[in-house]
């Protein structure tokens, strides 16, 4: 008995370890990476979506930047970029404005001129892509996203939100983690997007084209430290080398929602302007991003 009970229990143990071993030839198990300070070595992606509530093809661009969003959940940021012609006030269907210094700025000639191209065009980590150039109509997004999200890891972004409700003054401490050496010089800029804004957009899908309830998503408000950021970090840059720099008291406009809000920290090459790595958090998470 004792001898038939130790064969039954052999030729368990040889069927599990077969069937494991089976599985672990058809279909790999991963395990989850779990969010940390150095952001487990992804090289997240920003996508800048140049935009305005006249233009009649600009929510289909929306429509494309949402889809990645969700394809790629935190590992991608959008920013929804108000500027040029398209996103002028015209009264009386348009009277709102969702236009920034910083929207201003990046777009204009000195910067990167995206709507002078026409919009809806945009930006993959604001880098030249060979094949898909550096201002992009959104059909060649979900290519380029693809190509940047595999970019060599530089570095990792974490950021720390001390928010006060009551006074809307917001502190934020950004902590960067450099994996590999560097030879440029590297910037930081923080960014504030609002989300579920209502207003007035043409979308010439529909007829009538005027949409008085359209919901705007990933805006740009504001930038917290400078249209073109602050420096983070000087050359040279060796591997593991790490920085922490606080921007503090800044004070959120009334006119924000700070429940739709959320702050977007992307560090960049000071000299080809390359979007090297991008963070975001809630402004109201009570926690450390991941």
């Amino acid at each position: 008995m004792k001898a038939h009970r130790i064969n039954i229990i052999l030729t368990c143990i040889a069927g599990l370890w077969l069937n494991t071993s089976c599985d672990k030839i058809n279909t790999p198990i991963q395990s989850p990476q779990t969010p940390s300070d150095t952001n487990v070595f992804v090289r997240k992606v920003l996508l800048e979506d140049y935009t305005g509530h006249t233009c009649g093809n600009c929510p289909n661009a929306a429509k494309v930047a949402e889809s990645l969003s969700e394809q790629y959940g935190e590992n991608l940021v959008v920013l929804a970029v108000h500027a040029g012609f398209f996103a002028k006030v015209k009264l009386p269907n348009y009277p709102a404005s969702y236009t920034t210094t910083a929207g201003n700025d990046w777009d204009a000639t000195s910067g990167f001129g995206v709507s002078n191209v026409g919009n809806p065009n945009g930006m993959v980590n604001r880098k030249n892509y060979e094949n898909n150039g550096l201002i992009q109509k959104e059909t060649k997004w979900p290519t380029t996203v693809a190509l940047a999200i595999n970019d060599t890891y530089i570095l990792g972004l974490k950021l720390k939100l001390n928010y006060n409700a009551s006074t809307r003054t917001l502190n934020t401490n950004v902590k960067a983690n450099f994996k590999i050496g560097y030879s440029n010089n590297v910037k930081v800029n923080l960014v504030l997007t609002e989300d579920s804004i209502i207003g007035d957009q043409t979308d010439y899908t529909k007829s009538p084209d005027h949409i008085p309830d359209y919901v705007f998503m990933h805006v740009l408000r504001g930038a917290i430290n400078g249209s073109w950021g602050t420096d983070l970090k000087n050359a040279p840059i060796n591997a593991s080398d790490s920085v922490s720099v606080d921007f503090n008291n800044f004070v959120i406009d009334s006119k924000f929602k700070d429940k739709q809000l959320t702050v977007v920290a992307f560090a960049y090459d000071a000299l080809t302007k390359e979007v090297l790595q991008v963070e975001k958090m809630k402004l109201l998470s009570n926690s450390v991003s991941k």
